[in-house]
């Protein structure tokens, strides 16, 4: 298979994990019903299906692909209504901070044109 230039290496995301928090990689294979030498063979690719992935997730409790995530470009969109509905309260924060910044401003302003 060819790979592109923007791959991310998933197996070396479990990889690391793995070895992070020391998973015997045959009790994890015997938690999605595969063998050891199979997770090994997935730290070793640099790419893992979806499909296994998302067992391996759920063996780990771990959220492997926000990492993969995380690691896209942050102007990517998403189509999650709830995490569109925090890039928003995040915006109306920042404004309401910009305008507390501007009022401040103003007030230091006047304060030190009463000192003088």
């Amino acid at each position: 298979m060819k790979k592109g230039k923007n791959n991310i290496n998933t197996g070396k995301i479990l990889a690391d994990y793995i070895q992070s928090y020391k998973i015997n990689k045959t009790e994890l294979g015997n938690a999605i019903n595969r063998r050891g030498i199979s997770i090994l063979n997935y730290t070793r690719n640099s790419s893992i299906q979806t499909g296994i992935l998302i067992e391996i997730c759920y063996a780990l409790k771990h959220n492997f692909f926000k990492e993969i995530a995380d690691q896209l470009p942050e102007d990517f969109t998403i189509k999650n209504k709830k995490d569109k509905k925090l890039v928003s309260e995040k915006d109306q924060i920042i404004a309401q901070l910009e305008e507390e910044n501007k009022v401040l401003k103003i007030q230091n302003d006047l304060l030190m044109k009463l000192r003088s």
